[in-house]
């Protein structure tokens, strides 16, 4: 998708070529650098949605632009000292906007369950962005009930997303070893269990970003508290995170946010 198809003034959108055009903005939102392309032109399709009825896929946009937004505070971040202050905060006013208009849509018994369900995985990421992580936490645990429950392993996958995000707000609330324990079984749930099996071979890259993302964020959680105790765990899974980040073929670049993320990460223990 090139950037200037993703600014064109009109937008046609029908059932049929609804699939691709979320395929598509779901690539894109990976890329480093294309939010502030990609967040209006998520409006402009949302805006068709509705239209439609389309209650659902309306969600699914919030979602993506939640995530697209996400990532210019990542981007940040990953700057360091270089931060822009202005674009960082701009990045949490629309996951803030976009989480609480998520909100709304909990009690609407049409959407698609697990849509409706991954709204509280948003809820709970923005709860951890604003430190909140006894409330992330139960926004969590309330979306895995529906995954726990699932038999699907094309749906239950999603389970170990939510696991990772309560591991973290475990750590987060000061209760290390039952968030470090959860961490460790998750991982090796992503490894070892039917549906980490089934997200690996149907999509490693979302495998590797989830995986990944448990890893980095517990060492960063550990190494700024001078967790020395669980400094060799720290560089363990650094170090797992380094060797799952490329794709099968060997190439690495649609994991730049995440690789960017890792340095940050390695450069407070060098």
């Amino acid at each position: 998708m090139e950037k200037e198809n993703l600014a064109r003034e009109e937008i046609i959108i029908t059932k049929e070529n609804l699939p691709s055009i979320l395929s598509e903005i779901a690539v894109e939102r990976e890329k480093k650098g294309t939010s502030e392309v990609l967040i209006p032109h998520i409006r402009k399709v949302r805006k068709e949605v509705e239209k439609l009825g389309d209650a659902s896929s309306a969600v699914q946009l919030y979602q993506e632009e939640f995530l697209s937004a996400q990532h210019i505070v990542m981007e940040e971040k990953s700057k360091r000292l270089k931060a822009n202050p202005i674009r960082a905060a701009k990045g949490l006013f629309i996951m803030e906007s976009t989480s609480k208009t998520m909100e709304k849509y909990v009690g609407n018994k049409d959407l698609d369950p697990v849509i409706r369900a991954r709204i509280f995985r948003f809820l709970g990421r923005y709860a951890d962005h604003k430190g909140q992580f006894n409330k992330s936490e139960v926004y969590y645990r309330k979306g895995l009930e529906y995954f726990d429950q699932s038999t699907k392993p094309e749906e239950k996958f999603n389970r170990l997303e939510f696991l990772g995000f309560i591991s973290y707000s475990l750590t987060k609330q000061g209760k290390t070893e039952e968030g470090l324990d959860l961490a460790k079984q998750t991982l090796k749930d992503f490894d070892k269990s039917d549906e980490g099996k089934w997200l690996k071979e149907n999509n490693y890259y979302a495998w590797a970003v989830w995986k990944s993302g448990i890893e980095i964020r517990t060492a960063e959680h550990i190494t700024k508290k001078k967790d020395f105790k669980n400094a060799d765990l720290a560089k363990t899974f650094l170090t797992d995170s380094e060797n799952i980040l490329r794709m099968p073929d060997g190439t690495t670049e649609s994991f730049r946010l995440r690789l960017d993320e890792l340095a940050t990460v390695k450069g407070l223990i060098a």
